[in-house]
């Protein structure tokens, strides 16, 4: 992650809160964002066919499953008389699948579908699952073995990086959880670095929040610092998001060779200095270099990429 100028034993107060609920277990409470409120009655309740299965949502599942090979492209009517409706209910379904990108045309014509870009981004969250942590562990334990610092990891949600999985400091200030909590990506090396090697990218750059005074806002100097960043091939930031924090962190690639994640180490600005900055640096990059080149290797065995969605790696 990306820390900065005095130490301080909190965290800042305008650091991103992260809400966490178990979405297998819980539902998040009235006061999270996560909650959305009963809708108003509208009448009678949706027919489940006395199976407990609400209908729509039922029959927009047997559609995606209808698909069972690959490039395998229906129609609408077929999709109607497999699930024994007529074909305007169907189209509708269809309809809304494509709408979420569940469902895409097919290349024979307008009636023909097949399984949409965001189905294929799913099956890889779902069959990656934790791999992207699992497969940085032994890196990231080194890095703090190697360093004395904490080590974390980093995925890209929007406009904030997101600590998906953290190993132990070998000290007790700094020595803080991690995983869970959200921070703006520009005022993180984390962030910074994911920003540089196009894992995400600014809504708005040029009216960044200033979270410390040492936090980099203007939009020209930010660029200067993405480009010394990819020259580099690893990032730091120093006070940006809390004063006293300063952090060095690298960038993880997929099997594409694209940046899906960064791996950080942070502590307080009196053991991260710029006369050790250097070596850190190289320790911080050798470990992202190890964990890509874990994840090419499973990727080539389980045809996936490994970049899972921080509700994937919830505790």
């Amino acid at each position: 992650m990306v820390r900065g100028g005095e130490y301080s034993a909190t965290r800042a107060p305008n650091a991103i809160k992260s809400t966490h609920f178990d979405p297998l277990t819980q539902l998040p409470d009235e006061t999270s964002p996560l909650h959305v409120a009963d809708p108003a009655p509208t009448g009678a309740a949706e027919p489940t066919g006395g199976t407990g299965l609400i209908q729509s949502v039922d029959r927009a599942a047997r559609i995606l499953l209808a698909f069972a090979a690959p490039e395998q492209q229906l129609t609408v009517g077929e999709l109607a008389r497999m699930l024994g409706v007529h074909k305007s209910t169907a189209s509708r379904l269809v309809g809304t699948l494509l709408a979420h990108g569940l469902l895409a045309r097919g290349e024979g014509g307008h009636d023909e579908l097949r399984l949409g870009p965001e189905i294929a981004r799913l099956g890889r969250f779902a069959s990656a699952g934790r791999d992207l942590v699992e497969l940085s562990r032994a890196a990231m334990e080194e890095l703090s073995a190697d360093t004395g610092e904490g080590a974390t990891l980093a995925i890209a949600e929007g406009q904030v990086a997101v600590t998906i999985a953290q190993s132990a400091s070998t000290y007790v200030i700094g020595a803080q959880p991690w995983v869970g909590l959200r921070t703006p990506l520009h005022a993180t090396s984390d962030g910074k670095v994911m920003l540089a090697f196009g894992a995400a990218s600014l809504d708005d750059p040029a009216h960044l929040e200033r979270v410390t005074e040492t936090t980099i806002v203007d939009p020209t100097r930010m660029e200067v610092e993405l480009d010394e960043i990819r020259q580099r091939g690893w990032g730091t930031s120093g006070g940006e998001l809390e004063l006293g924090l300063h952090g060095v962190a690298a960038p993880i690639f997929d099997a594409t060779g694209a940046c899906c994640a960064a791996v950080c180490i942070s502590g307080p600005s009196y053991r991260i200095t710029e006369a050790e900055i250097d070596r850190l640096g190289a320790l911080v990059r050798r470990a992202a270099d190890r964990i890509s080149a874990a994840i090419a290797v499973e990727a080539t065995r389980a045809h996936v990429v490994p970049v899972p969605t921080p509700s994937q790696v919830a505790q």
